[in-house]
């Protein structure tokens, strides 16, 4: 079992090994309280960009929606009369200075996740693990009028205008203690200070419920199964259907949530095998099976494109992500309330 394995175990589980870390909390309480201080005593010391800026990102560690949030409010903001365009760190690459991303970079120079929102998103695009840096070069290459950023709320060298804060629907915030002891990067405390919380679900949860604040529910469409040369299309209950064995494979931060979509679209999981990876796994052609459906999630097979693979039944599942009206209403609204505020500076 991975270390991130066991870590996950212990913050979202029972078995609480972590707790070995709790001596040193107060010191990294201590530590991520200052930074934030800082910047709200220092918003000068922080980088202000001359368009609105978005961050879209979480208090925890691993995978909460951020991605599909991301591509949905470009969907939004385009359909509004903006031209959004996203940064993001480019996890897992090299990357030496801003970088632009295309539809048809390659994952291992700019990150896997950064190539997926390229393509869903169809925005400018820049990864730069300093993301003022980054929001820098976008604006000097680009015309974007309002920039999101992918990850990035602890961030504090770029301003932002407004946060979305993502939760997962299941796992909510853990065991709610600071890293290492627990998953969160910032204490809860932190949620009351962003604009909007969102959860990637339909229905609420006891996670959810328990934190008694204003979170909004967007549940994940999934489109059909796509191959992974990006040709045939396969409708899901169908597939289910007809092939009864799936093997199911995923480098991601929650690989659950991956499972439980896939349940409900009708995969039968005492049929099927599974295989996990650790987020923004590189991977090899070894790691995919030679034969019989194999089914990755669409961050996975943008990495998994460029292998010469002897097994032609390898699928993903692409998914969107459907924004409440009233959400939509409210963070328009909010946008051009600070659009005619920024215009009055």
């Amino acid at each position: 079992m991975s270390v991130e394995s066991l870590l996950t175990r212990s913050w979202y589980g029972r078995c609480g090994w972590t707790n070995v870390f709790r001596p040193i909390q107060p010191l990294v309480r201590k530590v991520v309280l200052k930074k934030r201080q800082t910047f709200l005593e220092h918003p000068e010391a922080s980088y202000k960009a001359p368009v609105p800026v978005i961050i879209v990102g979480n208090i925890s560690v691993g995978g909460t929606g951020k991605s599909p949030m991301v591509v949905a409010l470009c969907k939004l903001l385009k359909a509004n009369g903006y031209r959004p365009g996203i940064v993001s760190r480019g996890h897992g690459a090299k990357i030496e200075m801003p970088t632009s991303v295309y539809t048809d970079s390659v994952a291992k120079d700019v990150g896997d996740e950064p190539v997926m929102l390229a393509r869903r998103a169809d925005c400018p695009m820049v990864v730069f693990p300093k993301r003022d840096e980054a929001v820098k070069y976008l604006l000097a290459t680009t015309d974007v009028n309002v920039i999101i950023s992918d990850d990035g709320m602890q961030h504090y060298q770029l301003n932002r205008d407004i946060e979305v804060a993502m939760l997962d629907a299941k796992r909510g915030i853990g065991n709610g203690q600071l890293l290492p002891v627990g998953p969160l990067r910032e204490p809860i405390e932190r949620l009351k200070h962003v604009d909007f919380i969102v959860s990637v679900s339909d229905t609420t949860t006891d996670a959810l419920d328990k934190l008694a604040l204003p979170i909004t529910l967007a549940p994940l469409i999934p489109t059909n199964l796509v191959s992974l040369d990006g040709i045939k299309s396969l409708h899901c209950h169908r597939a289910f259907v007809d092939e009864k064995k799936w093997h199911i494979m995923a480098g991601i931060g929650n690989p659950e949530r991956f499972v439980e979509t896939l349940k409900q679209l009708g995969l039968q999981p005492e049929n099927s095998s599974y295989q996990w990876f650790t987020d923004h796994h590189s991977f090899a052609v070894a790691d995919i099976p030679s034969n019989g459906a194999v089914i990755m999630t669409e961050k996975d097979a943008v990495k998994c494109q460029s292998l010469e693979l002897s097994n032609s039944n390898v699928w993903y599942l692409p998914v969107s992500l459907d924004l409440p009206e009233c959400f939509a209403q409210a963070f328009l609204e909010k946008l051009n309330f600070i659009k005619m505020d920024n215009s009055h500076e």
